[in-house]
């Protein structure tokens, strides 16, 4: 255990530097707007902290290619694992690897430019102007850092996480339920923002839901959160 949360401490501290970085190349997040999903995006609506590997970004696609800008910030930083671009949408995986003692840990940052996409082909969720109006700077913490990122509404955040519809994702939506409640306006956003929106409720019906009817959710559920609870700062 020992060695695990040192692992974690170390990953987490390279992330901090890293969003730093990013932040200071963008003006705040603001040239472009980078918006902070996934497990370290969490962190803004929860009181808990759950470890996580990747950190995840959403930007709206504009005439020009943010990904290059980001490739050019991060080449000291990072290796290019993945870069893909097609008409309206394109994606980039960026990798680090860092050594304690005798091992290595790797450390990822994924970017996602005019949609954010799934592991199917329709769990796609588009990157609108009102997913970038509607997104707000929150202080996070990171490893020992309280940094300031900029994270998607709730609404739209609570989108991507149904879609997304892994077993660490249910116990995400059932936290988020927990301290946040419903999102408003959830049926008209879905179909603003999804080109296939018939997949958000087969991803509750057929990933989430199940998971969380399942006698053993709780357990696993108080698991996750458990080692790296703490109360949020901002």
């Amino acid at each position: 255990m020992a060695r695990y949360v040192e692992m974690v401490r170390a990953r987490e501290e390279d992330i901090a530097k890293l969003i730093e970085l990013l932040s200071e190349k963008s003006d705040g997040f603001e040239n472009p707007k980078l918006i902070l999903i996934g497990g370290y995006g969490l962190r803004a609506f929860i009181p808990f902290l759950r470890s996580t590997r990747d950190c995840d970004f959403a930007l709206k696609k504009e005439n020009r290619w943010y990904l290059d800008w980001i490739k050019k910030w991060l080449t000291n930083e990072v290796s290019i694992e993945t870069c893909e671009k097609k008409d309206g949408s394109g994606y980039m995986r960026c990798i680090k690897l860092i050594k304690i003692g005798r091992k290595q840990v790797r450390v990822s940052l994924d970017f996602m430019e005019g949609e954010v996409t799934g592991r199917a082909e329709k769990d796609v969720v588009r990157v609108d102007e009102r997913f970038i109006s509607d997104s707000w700077k929150a202080k996070i913490r990171i490893g020992g850092r309280e940094v300031e990122v900029r994270v998607p509404s709730y609404v739209d955040y609570f989108i991507l996480k149904v879609v997304s519809g892994r077993a660490s994702d249910a116990r995400d939506i059932a936290t988020l339920l927990w301290k946040n409640g419903m999102p408003k306006g959830l049926k008209e956003r879905i179909r603003e923002v999804m080109p296939h929106p018939e997949v958000f409720e087969e991803k509750l019906r057929k990933s989430i839901l199940p998971i969380i009817e399942d006698k053993r959710f709780l357990h696993s559920w108080r698991g996750d959160f458990h080692v790296n609870r703490i109360q949020r700062t901002n």
